[in-house]
């Protein structure tokens, strides 16, 4: 019941980063505000509780039921398959399961991924006070298991899930490798193990071999080849299950398929899809958690003390030794192989400010970390905001900064999920196009309130006095920023767009340059402008402003990039194409770059051109 379980956890994060974004475009954005406890997250607790039970006490029944069946075998698979399902008390067991199993689904839906984590892993007590523990030694790995797997939800805490970089011949590998290590566990393995063990492990693997191979056959389009890989491990992590469940204990065998179908599924985001190690506390919680689990599964393998006559017969072998021993090591190296690779990134990636959290890495080791710069002029706005630091980055450098307004209703992540700014800058970084730079990107506009009336924001008034006189003081004070105007570039997108342009007209000296990406340069009656007075209008209208103030923008040689895209609308076109047209007329520099009508892809398309005139590479 694990297996697809994990793939609809992928899908349910990655459901939850398109809750917003920016102009109403439908650009995915992720909300990292930080969990409060509603009556929503109380519903997911209590449901995540109740999935625990069921599957658990599902295990028990399955393994009463199996137990006490003919011998199941591979040999006659569909004679194994009608001997289970005809079995009334098995399929009581095998409902009970999928009912946890949506109950599951669920709490996904309603609670974060680390408090449903966390609460799933008190499954094992319920298993525990089924089946009962005959040892202290099965009280430890028990109690240290269930440790792990709470760590492992503590350390997702907070965690974005913001794509990372997908290597589909890792995921393939991985698979593979999986694989091999189900086929030792369940065959020479049990030899030396405990009953059920080896292929209570040999289930696990597979389980979160399928849920690697669900995750790779959705990344970046949808990868057929994986599907017949994925859905032969859950097959097999079914049958291995089964028999476990005939073979040995049902806490033995449905205890080490749990432990495995949650935390290898973790390392393998670290190692095959670039999850970041969570850096501070969070990640030393998760090689914590890693090590709990492998000792919890480690003193579940280990067989009962038996009667000396059988100990004398079953006197495993040198050969049986060498292959249980690397069993283990492979399985526990599956395990740690994510946090081993990620482990050094993560040490030498302390939070460039504290407080703050890595959240995504670009293809050349440029990172995004979000945190919270307090506003003043919103006490109660606790929204955070998103940082590039350029691959490379030391404290000892002076780095020109690139603020990035978004547009409404969006938010910085837009920026970081969607046109991928990270790989992109990277990239333009590493070929030498752009030279390095800093990217802040604060949050604006109205927290709170329906998707309607958050279009209506703009970047004016306590949001426009939070960007010029507590953003930029901030980036000077906690950054290495180039501290001067012709260190600062000021840009946006839609509504953010204008915002740029707006602010670094009313604010000269400030700013060098502006961008506009798909804005507009006319203020709108709504929002904050919907009972505004003519002289307010017009002094947040930059097709005035420029005329206003041309010589004092000439002076201060602030230069404006402007663009529009195959979806910016005839109108908001039009202002673009006439803005720029104004500024060359009043010899003031401005740089033009369009989409053909039609064309789709703006972001992405526009997005290094915009990069490499704001932050050009320095012969």
């Amino acid at each position: 019941m694990g297996a697809p379980l994990r793939g609809l956890r992928a899908a349910a994060r990655s459901a939850s980063r398109r809750d917003r974004g920016p102009g109403g475009r439908g650009v995915p954005a992720v909300h990292r505000a930080g969990p409060r406890m509603t009556w929503r997250i109380a519903a997911g607790l209590v449901l995540a509780l109740l999935s625990a039970g069921a599957l658990n006490w599902s295990y028990f029944v399955q393994h009463g039921a199996a137990s006490g069946l003919p011998p199941l075998t591979l040999r006659k698979p569909f004679r194994s398959l009608a001997t289970l399902f005809g079995n009334r008390r098995w399929l009581v067991g095998f409902f009970t399961g999928i009912g946890g199993w949506t109950l599951y689904v669920a709490a996904l839906a309603l609670a974060p991924l680390s408090l449903v984590q966390a609460s799933s892993a008190g499954g094992l007590g319920v298993l525990v006070a089924l089946t009962g523990v005959r040892s202290r030694r099965e009280r430890v790995a028990v109690g240290t298991a269930i440790a792990g797997l709470a760590l492992l939800g503590v350390s997702l805490a907070g965690s974005n899930e913001t794509a990372g970089h997908i290597s589909l011949g890792g995921a393939a590998l991985w698979m593979v490798a999986s694989v091999g290590v189900a086929a030792l566990a369940a065959g020479p393995a049990t030899n030396i193990i405990a009953r059920g063990a080896g292929l209570g492990i040999a289930a696990g693997v597979l389980y979160a071999a399928g849920d690697v191979g669900t995750k790779a056959a959705v990344a970046g389009g949808f990868h057929v080849a994986f599907v017949p890989a994925l859905l032969a491990c859950h097959g097999l992590a079914f049958v291995a299950l089964q028999l476990g469940f005939q073979r040995g204990t049902a806490l033995t065998t449905a205890g080490l398929a749990t432990l495995w179908t949650n935390a290898l599924p973790i390392a393998a985001g670290m190692t095959v899809f670039g999850e970041p190690l969570p850096a501070g506390l969070l990640g030393a919680a998760r090689v914590a958690a890693f090590a709990a689990v492998v000792a919890g599964a480690a003193l579940l393998t280990r067989p009962e003390a038996e009667t000396p006559d059988v100990l004398e017969a079953s006197v495993p072998r040198a050969r049986d030794v060498k292959t249980a021993g690397g069993v283990v090591a492979a399985v526990a190296a599956l395990t740690c192989v994510g946090g081993a690779l990620a482990a050094p990134s993560a040490l030498h990636q302390m939070p460039p400010v504290p407080g703050f959290s890595l959240i995504d890495q670009g293809t050349d080791g440029g990172t995004v970390w979000s945190g919270r710069i307090p506003n003043p002029f919103v006490a109660s706005d606790t929204r955070l905001t998103d940082l590039y630091l350029p691959p490379h980055y030391s404290p000892t450098e002076h780095y020109p900064v690139l603020y990035l307004l978004h547009g409404f209703w969006g938010a910085p992540s837009s920026f970081v999920v969607s046109l991928k700014l990270a790989d992109v800058a990277d990239s333009l970084i590493q070929s030498g196009a752009a030279r390095p730079f800093i990217v802040v990107m604060p949050p604006g506009g109205l927290p709170e309130g329906s998707r309607k009336e958050r279009a209506k924001s703009e970047w004016v008034g306590v949001w426009e006095d939070f960007v010029v006189r507590t953003v930029v003081p901030w980036t000077d004070l906690h950054l290495p920023a180039e501290r001067t105007p012709a260190g600062r570039t000021i840009a946006g997108v839609s509504a953010g767009g204008y915002g740029a342009v707006d602010i670094a007209i009313r604010h000269l000296g400030v700013f060098a340059k502006a961008e506009s990406w798909e804005g507009y340069f006319t203020p709108f009656r709504d929002g904050p402008f919907a009972h505004a007075s003519a002289a307010t209008l017009a002094a947040h209208n930059p097709m005035l402003l420029v005329h206003e103030h041309a010589a004092a923008i000439r002076a201060r040689s602030l230069h404006f990039f402007l663009s529009t895209g195959g979806s910016h609308g005839a109108v908001k076109r039009r202002w673009t194409l006439e803005f720029e047209r104004e500024l060359k007329a009043l010899h003031i520099s401005a740089r033009l770059w369009v989409q053909p009508l039609g064309e789709k892809g703006f972001g992405r398309h526009q997005l290094p051109a915009a990069l490499t005139w704001a932050e050009p590479a320095m012969h």
